[in-house]
């Protein structure tokens, strides 16, 4: 294949990162290249036509293409590749500074510095503050902003001898400057606390000594998220307090209309990582505020990023929705934000989970008949719609359908490559556990106490609950 590097970048481009990108080096100020134009239709041209046409794409068609009759030189070409991928990448840059009007706004406050045209000047920082003014919530981009913007004033004034109000334009910067650096070191503190919660690591995020309590400072009490990720923290490492949590949700609610969006969205996956922590620890009642963040997330309209759901998230909020008994809701949630997921999941996605809330609504002729077009080349879909299979052959009493299953299942695992060792050895031993259920009664305490034992052991990626539940019935003597 032509370089590998140009067309997996280019290929990554939409329809309208390829038209932009065509404007882009077509541009006489950005490439005076001829022959990179050309490259770049021909590249352009296979890119529309599908994989199987840029897979083809080899260094002679390309060259055959741009000097027909002529012999190959693979250096010039391999230049002409590598001019055409560098300026597709400054093309990427460039598109990313135009979605940041106030980092444009504050460049060109600088560039007008260095001339003396003080008009010019003044406009410019009357269009960044306006700018800043107009910003949905004070996020830590937003304390950037306004240091850059300070400590371009303070770097202009301190080259006069002397000017009006110096010191008020050095706090100035000096303190946007202390709220983004505050923020963001809180961001990471949670983020390692988060990630202390589920992994084992030897690595912490070190703070200096008076830290915590510089943070009292009466001056960051205007800055919403530094109080935030104050509660959060508290939340977390005294988290036997649910208090510190309720404080949270509360101060989440008063800061909200001073919040970015993207940052309000953060701090509701942070509450819904401590619901998880109390679910983990089975204070069950917790399914219930988290599904409140969850159904706060999407009534205010802040579950989409960028026009997608990502499909954790999406998994996720399923799981917990059906945890909380919301089975109308989650149904509606998936035939509404099923579409925002990735191309390349999305009907598996649609069609397993649709399934998963039949199955707890106890419909099985309905789970049977959604999951039987869910596409089992995807493993992960694979490994759940089998597993949910399972449940619902045995909670129909179909014994023989059940058997053969396990048998097909078992072999699935067995010759399947991409599966990990340790998923496999979980998913070997949950078939197992199901086979157990269907062969002992009610008056075996014996086989009852030991299969007790053996889901005890089992790790939450399976169903335990449900083998719990069903060992249970059988004790009871609701099930065979």
């Amino acid at each position: 294949m032509f370089s590998d590097k140009l067309l997996s970048l280019l290929g990554a481009f939409s329809k309208y990162d390829l038209n932009r990108f065509r404007k882009f080096v077509q541009s006489p100020y950005f490439n005076d290249q001829e022959d990179v134009t050309r490259l770049f239709e021909v590249v352009n041209t296979a890119i529309r036509s599908g994989q199987e046409v840029v897979e083809a794409l080899d260094k002679s068609a390309v060259w055959t293409a741009l000097y027909p009759g002529q012999p190959i030189d693979d250096g010039h070409l391999r230049r002409l590749a590598s001019d055409l991928t560098l300026l597709a990448q400054r093309y990427l840059v460039e598109e990313l500074r135009g979605q940041d009007p106030v980092g444009e706004a504050i460049d060109l406050q600088r560039a007008l510095a260095q001339y003396d045209l003080p008009k010019h000047l003044a406009g410019a920082e009357r269009n960044i503050e306006k700018l800043l003014d107009q910003q949905a919530g004070k996020s830590p981009d937003y304390y950037y902003g306004q240091f850059r913007r300070h400590w371009n004033v303070f770097s202009r004034a301190s080259k006069l001898a002397a000017t009006a109000g110096f010191t008020d334009k050095l706090t100035a910067a000096d303190f946007h400057l202390e709220c983004f650096y505050l923020t963001q070191k809180l961001k990471l503190y949670i983020e390692w606390l988060l990630y202390r919660g589920f992994r084992v690591t030897e690595h912490e995020v070190p703070v200096v000594r008076g830290f915590w309590e510089y943070l009292e400072d009466e001056r960051f009490a205007v800055v919403p998220l530094i109080r935030i990720f104050r509660k959060v923290i508290r939340s977390f490492t005294d988290s036997e307090n649910e208090a510190h949590f309720d404080e949270l949700l509360l101060d989440l609610d008063l800061c909200m209309p001073e919040m970015d969006r993207n940052d309000l969205r953060e701090c509701y996956f942070i509450a819904q990582n401590y619901c998880a922590l109390k679910i983990n620890q089975g204070k069950t009642a917790y399914y219930y505020r988290y599904f409140s963040l969850i159904k706060n997330l999407v009534d205010k309209d802040l579950l989409l990023e960028n026009d997608q759901v990502p499909e954790p998230v999406f998994k996720n909020f399923i799981t917990v929705s059906l945890g909380a008994g919301e089975y109308e809701w989650t149904e509606q949630f998936i035939r509404r934000y099923a579409d925002y997921l990735p191309a390349r999941i999305r009907e598996n996605a649609r069609m397993f989970n649709l399934a998963y809330v039949f199955f707890y609504q106890k419909n099985y002729p309905k789970v049977i008949e959604y999951l039987r077009d869910v596409e089992y080349s995807d493993v992960v879909y694979a490994l759940g719609a089998k597993s949910m299979l399972l449940r619902t052959y045995y909670e129909q009493g179909e014994y023989l359908a059940l058997d053969s299953l396990i048998d097909s299942f078992r072999i699935f695992l067995r010759r399947n490559k991409v599966i990990s060792k340790n998923l496999k050895r979980e998913y070997i031993n949950f078939v197992n556990l199901v086979k157990r259920l269907t062969s002992i009664t009610a008056n075996d305490a014996k086989a009852i106490a030991d299969l007790h034992r053996r889901v005890n052991q089992t790790s939450y990626s399976m169903p335990k609950n449900w083998l719990l539940k069903k060992i249970a019935e059988i004790e009871g003597g609701k099930k065979r």
